[in-house]
């Protein structure tokens, strides 16, 4: 293992939003309440109970620890009592290493999922031939799956682990739905607008099912011919859907969930603020599990290799805000989980970069491993 934790590590310490607190932050002072309770103490490690703790006090700010591995050059008393708070609050934190497919949740979530892709099947088929689309029947599929977890963000763990191979249109398009549900949650949308979108999700890929099949599970490479064939389908599901008394967002959202915010999508090539809300979410969980998802020729890709995707070129193509509101929620959803690193060694995410998603910092032992230093080595899975 190259080069363990031979940096020392720098505490700055800034106020911040209760909102935008997530889980693996470090409470930098006490939170006293109004009444003049300490609520927390310094050093506590923040998870979503503690969150939701602080939401239900009507505590607005908080300040916190952000630590930064800087080169060891003498270590300061503070910044090693700071190194020892992370690694104490790991230990106590530390959960048993459990495989995702062993949890009774994933089982009950697994069970649940093919039922309910079952009935959406059913529905998109005979919507694609002229159904009424009724939205609460719709939510309704995608949100029975949610009943099953306890807690919602674990969706983005178990879809990973569904079924090795995932190409049809209902598979694909019930995922994109859990996505567009779990981000209605993250950007506080309302019952009706968390429907809407949700709903959206489920409909976006709906006008495939007027490409021939040849065409759209062909193994091998598709002609010029074929893609333009296949890039059809957002303006074949609008015509699905367009007299349909449904929301516009809904229809803007399949109509438009392939523009891009440079301009370089289709099929109208828009960019910015001319794309639909609804549509710049739906593509950026459209993307998301068109690339973590098993496929014919490549196996599903790690989640942080998406992310790190993203970081890469994901910014220009996606509306900005959306995009961090996504991937900072994909990156804290895994702190604490068990992942296997490039050199074969595995242990447990117990820091999260906030300005380098993709490369945590990782608990081995009593050793810590921060990516962001350590190029050599990159996160390969999630156990």
């Amino acid at each position: 293992m190259s080069d363990m934790i031979s940096q020392r590590q720098k505490v700055n310490v800034k106020k911040m939003r209760v909102p935008d607190v997530v889980p693996g932050m470090i409470i930098a002072r006490d939170v006293i309440t109004s009444q003049g309770f300490v609520l927390l103490a310094k050093d506590t490690l923040v998870n979503q109970a503690i969150l939701d703790r602080l939401v239900g006090k009507g505590i607005n700010t908080v300040y916190v620890k952000e630590i930064v591995f800087v080169e060891n050059e003498g270590k300061d008393l503070e910044e090693e009592k700071a190194l020892g708070g992370i690694l104490e609050s790991a230990q106590k934190e530390k959960p048993v290493q459990t495989s995702v497919t062993e949890r009774k949740d994933f089982g009950d979530f697994n069970n649940e999922y093919d039922d309910k892709l079952n009935t959406a099947e059913g529905q998109l088929r005979a919507i694609s031939m002229g159904l009424a689309v009724n939205i609460d029947e719709l939510y309704k599929i995608t949100h029975a799956t949610f009943s099953k977890l306890k807690a919602k963000s674990d969706v983005m763990t178990y879809m990973s682990f569904l079924r090795e191979q995932n190409e049809h249109i209902v598979g694909h398009s019930y995922n994109v739905s859990l996505l567009c549900h779990l981000f209605a949650q993250w950007v506080r949308m309302d019952l009706v607008e968390t429907k809407n979108l949700t709903v959206a999700g489920l409909l976006h890929d709906i006008g495939q099912f007027q490409i021939p099949d040849e065409i759209l599970y062909k193994k091998g490479r598709l002609t010029d011919e074929e893609f333009a064939t296949i890039k059809k389908h957002p303006r074949l599901g609008y015509d699905i859907l367009e007299a349909q008394p449904i929301p516009s967002d809904i229809k803007l959202g399949v109509f438009m969930h392939h523009e891009r915010f440079d301009g370089s999508g289709y099929p109208q090539g828009v960019k910015g603020i001319k794309i639909n809300r609804f549509a710049k979410i739906i593509a950026i969980c459209d993307t998301y599990d068109a690339m973590t998802a098993s496929r014919a020729h490549r196996a599903r890709m790690c989640p942080f290799d998406v992310i790190k995707q993203f970081e890469i070129d994901g910014y220009d193509k996606f509306d900005t805000s959306l995009l961090l509101t996504f991937l900072r929620n994909i990156a804290y959803i895994y702190f604490g989980s068990w992942v296997k690193l490039s050199d074969g060694s595995e242990g447990e995410i117990v820091y999260i970069h906030q300005n380098n998603l993709s490369r945590p910092v990782i608990r081995i032992g009593d050793q810590l491993i921060d990516l962001q230093r350590n190029l050599d080595i990159s996160i390969t899975s999630v156990l």
